[in-house]
């Protein structure tokens, strides 16, 4: 039987907090949100948290023109959760603008890609790969393995 909403809702709230997550609110000027879909919908993200997260990761403070004039209307609310690493570097990225609020400097860097359209964009939700570095302790013992495992293909393959 499935799990009821409230159950998943409170295992979600659970896993959030071991992991360290905390939920932000940014009031917006009218309209970020729209452009966040827009965003969200050109580069294929489906969650929120993901898209700003992507932004604020690659986003680069000497590339962030100043924020746009806000559009009247009623502002937006754009929810998402955060790690603390995560937050360290919106508070860093903050600083390098010279703003004193994460919102500013989420405004502007949604306003920012969605100003250079589908394919400029592009790089600012690309998902960089870690860099793995493997030691040699582990390189010996991998090429120890394959060598084992080498032997024993072939003693199989005599079999035959």
């Amino acid at each position: 039987m499935a799990a009821e909403q409230k159950e998943r809702t409170a295992k979600l709230a659970e896993r959030r907090q071991e992991l360290g997550e905390q939920e932000l609110r940014h009031t917006m000027p009218y309209g970020a949100r729209k452009m966040l879909d827009e965003l969200m919908r050109w580069h294929e993200v489906e969650e929120v948290s993901e898209a700003v997260q992507l932004l604020v990761l690659n986003g680069r403070a000497e590339d962030l023109p100043p924020a746009p004039p806000k559009v009247k209307g009623p502002s937006d609310i754009i929810r998402h959760y955060f790690r603390q690493g995560m937050r360290d570097r919106l508070e860093a990225l903050t600083a390098e603008l010279g703003e004193t609020k994460n919102r500013a400097t989420i405004w502007r860097l949604i306003a920012y890609a969605h100003s250079l359209g589908a394919e400029k964009s592009a790089p600012l939700f690309e998902i960089k790969p870690h860099g793995y570095e493997i030691t040699e302790n582990v390189a010996r013992k991998l090429r120890q393995a394959g060598f084992a495992e080498s032997i024993q293909m072939n003693a199989e393959d005599g079999d035959e």
